[in-house]
């Protein structure tokens, strides 16, 4: 517990507000055991733009190279439906000079949805810049890349009213969304605790 406490109180946070551009998305629909629905489907669909939020944790850091443990809040975007990725993720950032930095994230993301015939987690990946503009705020470009698992659903069809089957159809999602962050860099409680000693011995 002590070294857990020591770590946090050592390391770097960053608050996020992230817009996501107007994007589209697939789903893609395998229909099995159905003779009469043999061919898969795959739609796509227009989704609106929106904004997510998020917190990050340095767990390595660096002069060059830097590792955060970061959460992520996605606001509902409207589409026919409305979905929001709830994600957690690792972010290796390596540091080309004081001011350009090549970011990975990659993580898990829970699907929320007002269908239920939605699949519900995914495995997230994205690759961004960030550019330093101040001491405490930056600005990051990023591409993000979302895809679900399978999830099986199973209907019964009648095609008469003597005559009754079920369907199983299991359904994946693809998301790819271009976002636009501003990014807050928390000042390190070390450095506000020595400040203070600092003002107190004037």
């Amino acid at each position: 517990m002590c070294n857990i406490s020591f770590l946090f109180s050592l390391s770097q946070s960053r608050l996020i507000t992230t817009y996501d551009m107007p994007s589209d998305y697939s789903i893609s629909i395998d229909y099995l055991n159905n003779s009469e629905s043999v061919i898969d489907v795959k739609n796509n669909y227009d989704i609106e733009g929106g904004f997510a939020f998020s917190y990050e944790h340095a767990l390595l850091q660096k002069k060059k190279f830097n590792i955060y443990l970061g959460s992520e809040l996605m606001g509902g975007k409207k589409t026919d439906i409305t979905i929001a990725f709830h994600s957690l993720y690792l972010m290796p950032v390596i540091a080309f000079n004081d001011k350009n930095s090549l970011m990975l994230r990659m993580g898990y993301s829970i699907l929320n949805t007002d269908d239920d015939y939605m699949p519900e987690n995914a495995f997230m990946l994205s690759l961004g810049s960030e550019l330093k503009i101040s001491d405490d705020w930056s600005l990051n470009f990023s591409n993000t890349w979302y895809e679900t698992d399978d999830k099986e659903n199973i209907f019964e069809i009648c095609p008469t009213p003597i005559t009754c089957y079920d369907e199983t159809q299991f359904s994946m999602m693809e998301y790819n969304k271009f976002s636009i962050s501003l990014v807050y860099e928390l000042t390190k409680k070390e450095t506000s605790r020595s400040s203070r000693r600092s003002r107190g011995r004037r």
